[in-house]
């Protein structure tokens, strides 16, 4: 791997650090893994560095040129949030004023991010919003005592599965991804460079309950979202819809998806076409890790 330029992308989740390995010189995925913690490492620096360190090790993993983390959408507060034109100038003022409106949670104990999406200064900005807890931040930076495995960015899940639309498939026509989650799901409409739509389902409706009930109580909250988005945010037409997270590794779960979505185009994201894997790399294990190969292209020079 003299050659290589290596990115390495981590996703945190309450029980396990999903990672991956990323080529850019190669454009291809190398490695895949999903490591089981004890807790979200994100509130055990030593635990989270320890557990990439020994993974890192036993893999002879060397000259990773830089590593991001990717956190649930969960795990933040997140909107879709239009800048009007007078407000342009004082873009991040604005923005934080926003946040301060629809939360009742003290705006400074969070650090304010933004990606923009579309727009210009004349007519305004479509922005991303996203706030993070600040002792989580703080944490990532200060807490790492490597400095290769050390975070240079930590995003949130939304924009790795961007990431991976718009590098890993180089999508044209929109495309809902549900990102499917034993702790929560996420689901992002978009096309190229642009969010059309965000839902949440909890996975509380499962607490408690065997396989067989939990499963179409989840796919129908599911379901009721992908109908909701249609009328509340006019996003229609949209047939193609990728799977991916740790239910998408459930078949019966998958079943009573799929079969729920009957006129929609399902599928599973075990590959990607414009960023193929190394032959060793379980395509199992490319559904669970979409995430995080997400967050690796965040960081990698010309994406």
């Amino acid at each position: 791997m003299s050659e290589s330029k290596l990115y390495l992308g981590v996703e945190v989740g309450d029980h396990y650090m999903k990672v991956a390995l990323v080529d850019a010189s190669a454009k291809k995925v190398v490695k895949l893994a999903v490591l089981p913690v004890e807790c979200n490492p994100i509130y055990d620096i030593f635990l989270f560095e320890s557990t990439l360190q020994l993974w890192i090790d036993e893999n002879q993993i060397k000259d990773v040129i830089a590593t991001s983390v990717t956190i649930p959408a969960k795990m933040s507060i997140i909107r879709k949030v239009y800048v009007p034109q007078e407000a342009v100038a004082n873009k991040d003022q604005y923005l934080k004023w926003y946040m301060e409106l629809f939360t009742n949670a003290d705006v400074d104990a969070y650090i304010v991010d933004s990606k923009t999406l579309s727009g210009d200064d004349t007519f305004g900005y479509n922005e991303l919003v996203m706030a993070v807890r600040k002792e989580w931040v703080d944490a990532l930076r200060k807490g790492f005592r490597s400095r290769v495995l050390a975070p240079k960015s930590l995003e949130v899940d939304v924009l790795s599965l961007m990431n991976v639309m718009d590098v890993g498939e180089k999508i044209k026509d929109a495309v809902c991804v549900v990102k499917a989650d034993f702790d929560g799901v996420t689901i992002a409409w978009m096309r190229r460079d642009e969010l059309l739509a965000l839902r949440g389902v909890s996975t509380l409706s499962m607490v408690g309950k065997t396989a067989d009930d939990a499963y179409p109580i989840l796919a129908d909250e599911i379901v009721e979202q992908m109908k909701l988005v249609e009328t509340e945010n006019a996003v229609n037409g949209v047939k193609d819809v990728r799977l991916c997270g740790e239910m998408a590794t459930e078949d019966d779960f998958v079943e009573h998806l799929m079969g729920k979505l009957g006129g929609y185009n399902v599928s599973l994201v075990r590959s990607l076409s414009q960023l193929p894997s190394d032959d060793g790399v379980d395509p199992i294990n490319m559904v669970y890790c979409v995430g995080a190969v997400g967050a690796a292209l965040n960081q990698m020079e010309g994406v």
